[in-house]
């Protein structure tokens, strides 16, 4: 199995910026290291034998708010092939290495079969250079005109047969890149608030204000809200100021690379201070709730 300073190193090597996340240090992490790839935001998780829902579940929050793209890297996964994981992509190493070289990963499988990504706009403009209708193309391929304009009007996915026809009449410039315009299936975000809790008052308050809100399980931020281009970052104070301030290094990392802005939430007012001279903004769980975010 890959390790993560083995991914680490791939990184490395390509002289690509990233940086490893190190909360919470003794049990499961959602994310272990925070890429940037050609100015793409690639938050990656190295998977093991243990299937954890809850770390996936961290990974599709993440895609949902806009922070970037979740990967996971998998052995089981075939090579050159990116998996549906639901809002995440999962592959392999060395397929994440074509990615990093800026290969096209254009195989694509789902619960329905492996499908293959179609530039519509390459697509496009090789049938007009040959002067071909959409309705030759579409008798060529044995399916209606109406696909052949869909194919063109938007990037889309397709069998491996009909990609099979479709390289032979143009050529594999045709064939698309999982990874451009990768889109999120956007649900309404569900606000999931049980408790009296802290983070759900930081939650109730951040909805209120028109921000769409995210609870983390397994990393060092504890709560992500998005509004319009500004993205918030909560780390609440965890049982002692060492293991806090560790906490809080790791989820600077994290907003570094994503720019986002990074909100130290003290539990203990007497220790308020300890953060601020580190240089963190800190707001104390008596503001929450008159705490003006924006």
């Amino acid at each position: 199995m890959v390790t993560i300073d083995e991914v680490a190193e791939i990184l490395s090597k390509r002289s690509l910026e990233y940086s490893m996340i190190n909360y919470p240090d003794k049990k499961e992490k959602s994310i272990d290291i925070i890429a940037v790839n050609r100015n793409k935001k690639m938050i990656v998780k190295i998977l093991g034998n243990k299937k954890s829902s809850k770390i996936k579940s961290d990974l599709k929050n993440i895609a949902r708010i806009g922070l970037g793209i979740p990967v996971i890297i998998e052995d089981s996964t075939e090579q050159e092939i990116i998996n549906d994981r639901g809002n995440i992509l999962g592959m392999n190493v060395e397929t994440f290495e074509k990615i990093l070289d800026g290969e096209k990963v254009f195989l694509y499988k789902t619960r329905g079969g492996i499908f293959v990504k179609i530039n519509s706009k390459e697509l496009k403009k090789k049938r007009e250079e040959m002067g071909l209708s959409l309705g030759e193309v579409a008798q060529a391929l044995g399916v209606s005109r109406i696909s052949i304009y869909d194919y063109e009007r938007e990037d889309s996915y397709v069998s491996i047969d009909i990609a099979e026809k479709l390289v032979e009449l143009f050529g594999d410039e045709i064939l698309g890149d999982v990874l451009s315009g990768f889109k999120v299936d956007e649900k309404d975000i569900n606000l999931e608030t049980q408790t009296d809790s802290l983070s759900d008052k930081i939650m109730l308050n951040l909805n209120e204000k028109g921000y769409k809100v995210v609870k983390m399980n397994f990393t060092a931020v504890d709560i992500i809200a998005s509004k319009n281009d500004k993205k918030l970052l909560f780390s609440v104070e965890a049982d002692n100021v060492s293991k806090s301030l560790r906490k809080f290094n790791e989820a600077k990392k994290i907003t570094s690379k994503i720019k986002a802005s990074l909100i130290v939430v003290v539990k203990e007012s007497k220790n308020k201070k300890i953060y601020e001279k580190e240089d963190f903004n800190t707001i104390s769980e008596n503001e929450i709730m008159n705490y003006e975010f924006d």
